[in-house]
């Protein structure tokens, strides 16, 4: 399974596919299913790439896009009638990949092989040669999300007469699809971008409240919209996951402030000292320079740091036969545990 794609940024390919092609897996047959969880550009880019490699895997994204506003948004786009876009040209990417697989179909039908929606079963693979089940659920959007969406993707359109303007992705990550993943009596949640709302038919609070979602809790987690405190939800934490779960997340030095802070970091810390970050939450060191060119910046800008830093990796292994008793964490360039 393929969860959202990056590049790397050396040969500017899909890391997943470098990644599985060096354990010796053919993508081709064994990637069962591929999944983008919402249309940000850290969430998408090479995601075409990894559609046409993974030929026999489902594609999966979700529910919000399914609507007429975006594929038609999709395909403005792709006539330039927006500045920039924010995923959406990868998009148009994906729609020509699956109008290939789709030959005869009508272009209209043409989409991905599941929509994700909340508590919606999107893979299950039964025992047969293995002494354990596999199930992958969906654990948004909510249908109140959905509806939200729908207006906000609406409103993106172009209207004739306006400026050609920016096509930006939605905000914040309520579409976010978040996914729950049993591989026999283990439970791993990943989080996604899905962030937290007041509205408790929104984000995490829609998630813990609904009746019909999987139960149990993960031991491993990937830590929704990197760490930051407007993904935070204790009752995520503390029902569904176990004390003391491995708690993985990517940091993002871009912004105005770098995530996850150091308040964030603590928020996990109440839940699990198990915190792994794929690269350095504060940003890295700018290179030195002449001094009296530092001496100049240092008096332009309050402080400096380099936002595209190293790539890291965390890679957890379990085995689902031992169960929870053998877990290897290893971590790999920039990565480090957040002791």
């Amino acid at each position: 399974m393929v969860v959202d794609s990056c590049l790397d940024r050396e040969s500017r390919q899909p890391i997943a596919l470098k990644y599985l092609t060096e354990l010796g897996i053919d993508v081709a047959t064994s990637v069962k299913l591929f999944v983008i969880t919402h249309w940000h550009d850290d969430h998408l880019k090479g995601a075409a790439d990894i559609l046409s490699a993974c030929r026999d895997a489902k594609f999966v994204c979700s529910e919000a896009l399914r609507s007429t506003e975006f594929i038609q948004f999709v395909r403005i786009c792709s006539t330039r009638s927006f500045m920039v876009s924010s995923g959406v040209d990868e998009f148009d990417r994906i729609f020509e990949k699956l109008q290939r697989r789709s030959t005869g179909e009508r272009p209209e039908s043409v989409g991905p092989d599941l929509w994700a929606i909340a508590d919606r079963r999107l893979l299950y693979l039964p025992k047969n040669n293995r002494s354990f089940n596999v199930e992958v659920f969906a654990l948004s959007p909510s249908d109140t999300a959905m509806t939200l969406a729908l207006s906000e993707i609406g409103q993106l359109l172009p209207r004739a007469g306006t400026p050609k303007r920016r096509a930006v992705a939605q905000r914040p990550n309520h579409v976010s699809v978040a996914l729950w993943i049993i591989v026999g009596n283990l439970n791993i949640l990943l989080g996604s971008d899905l962030e937290n709302h007041r509205d408790k038919r929104l984000g995490w609070r829609a998630v813990v409240l609904s009746p019909n979602r999987p139960r149990g809790r993960a031991f491993v987690v990937k830590v929704p919209h990197h760490g930051s405190s407007n993904a935070y939800y204790h009752k995520m934490w503390s029902e569904m996951t176990t004390p003391e779960a491995a708690a993985l997340l990517t940091p993002f030095a871009s912004g105005k402030r770098p995530l996850p802070s150091q308040d964030d970091v603590e928020k996990i810390r109440s839940h699990t000292s198990q915190i792994y970050c794929t690269g350095r939450p504060q940003g890295w060191r700018p290179p030195r320079r002449d001094s009296t060119v530092d001496k100049t910046v240092r008096e332009i800008a309050r402080t400096r740091r380099v936002v595209h830093g190293p790539m890291g990796q965390v890679r957890l292994r379990l085995s689902a036969q031992r169960g929870l008793d053998d877990p290897t964490i290893e971590l790999f360039g920039e990565a480090q545990h957040l002791t």
